[in-house]
């Protein structure tokens, strides 16, 4: 279906053009153009073209001006006609030429203005821009390590900074989508429900935190009831509003300066602490980093991966993170229409914010005993 959608929306692209009309002519002329010469010169002496698929050769060889020469016109009356299809042919092919230049040049600069869907998938999106948007692109490109990446932006700044950061990074996957992230048209044009995650960042242009946060709270409804499955990851301003995001189903919430009052205290107690976590943030000589766990290590104990790594390749295991998905509440409830009492506990609990489809919970363990058990969906946390 998506498929005939597509070659639909095409067709009535090239209408609305005028590439179709000018295609029918090109073939209208072809077909009598060929057909006159054929008549024409039918009865003549030392003609060259003896049925009617050798004429439409001789005219499609003619109109494309190939002109092989394998076939020519001998009468006059076969001139004549030959000459006025060559003069419309010319003039159409040379329309039919700038139409489609145009086209593709007016495409590709509504792609610069951010105004063209982005075919990108699985990939990452970042809506929203502030002064620390240029550090968090740097960051992710740096942290992906040379792994294919995809990164579509979602804001409104000016065309100028646009191409300023198409230019620095130019050597990776960078598209660039105009508008209101919070409206549900921007959010397709970024194809959202074809990405790997979407991370909102509070606006520059917000009046103050408070609307910030209410922005990013209502793109992260408008992004969960377009794609259920794509992760949604937001940066509050207020720490007060994490209980409007939980309910709104993001799957990771940064909170501005939630760590200033801890490191602030461990900067006095335990100085060295600071300075470490600020090195490995950095990720210059040394990061944090998650892998699957390897095959082989699959249903055995956590000391064994442990020793592997720090043995093998001088890499330190610190915890186990996995996501795995819990039954929804609707499992069961009963689908009867007649059973008010579970109608009333599904209104209740969609009231409270509560979901009632399955959900995926994450799990982490840091320096996790030893006898823990392995399985496929752990992923190991590593300083390497």
């Amino acid at each position: 279906m998506w498929r005939e959608n597509f070659i639909f929306r095409g067709l009535k692209h090239l209408h609305e053009e005028g590439v179709l009309t000018i295609l029918g002519l090109l073939w209208l002329i072809l077909l009598l153009g060929g057909g006159a010469v054929y008549l024409f010169d039918r009865g003549s002496d030392g003609h060259s073209i003896t049925n009617i698929f050798d004429a439409f050769w001789w005219a499609w060889v003619t109109m494309t001006t190939v002109g092989y020469g394998d076939f020519t016109p001998h009468s006059m009356s076969a001139k004549i006609a030959a000459a006025i299809m060559m003069f419309f042919s010319v003039a159409l092919i040379s329309f039919f030429t700038a139409t489609i230049s145009s086209i593709f040049v007016a495409r590709k600069i509504r792609e610069g203005r951010g105004l063209e869907k982005v075919n990108y998938h699985n990939h990452f999106i970042i809506c929203g821009w502030n002064e620390n948007a240029e550090r968090m692109l740097e960051v992710l490109f740096q942290q992906s390590r040379g792994t294919w990446l995809q990164v579509v932006l979602v804001n409104e700044l000016p065309i100028e900074k646009i191409q300023d950061l198409t230019q620095k990074f130019k050597s990776y996957e960078l598209a660039f989508v105009r508008g209101d992230f919070t409206k549900e048209q921007i959010l397709r044009n970024a194809n959202v429900d074809k990405a790997r995650a979407v991370f909102i960042l509070p606006s520059q242009a917000a009046v103050d935190d408070e609307d910030a946060d209410e922005k990013t709270t209502l793109t992260t409804y408008s992004i969960k009831a377009i794609a259920p499955k794509v992760k949604v990851y937001v940066y509050l301003r207020l720490r007060e509003n994490r209980t409007n995001l939980r309910r709104a189903k993001a799957d990771g919430i940064i909170v501005a300066d939630e760590f200033s009052d801890f490191l602030s205290a461990v900067q006095l107690l335990k100085p060295g602490l600071p300075l470490f976590l600020t090195e490995v943030m950095r990720g210059t000589d040394q990061h944090l980093t998650l892998v699957p766990v390897p095959r082989q290590f699959v249903d055995k104990p956590y000391r064994e991966v442990f020793f592997d790594f720090r043995e093998q390749k001088g890499q330190t295991v610190l915890g186990i993170y996995s996501e795995e998905e819990s039954m929804g509440v609707d499992q069961f409830l009963s689908a009867e229409s007649g059973d008010y009492l579970d109608a009333f506990i599904a209104r209740k609990l969609k009231e409270s914010g509560r979901t009632l489809t399955e959900e995926v919970r994450t799990n982490l363990r840091i320096n996790p005993p030893d006898d823990y058990i392995l399985t496929e969906r752990d992923q190991i946390i590593v300083l390497q």
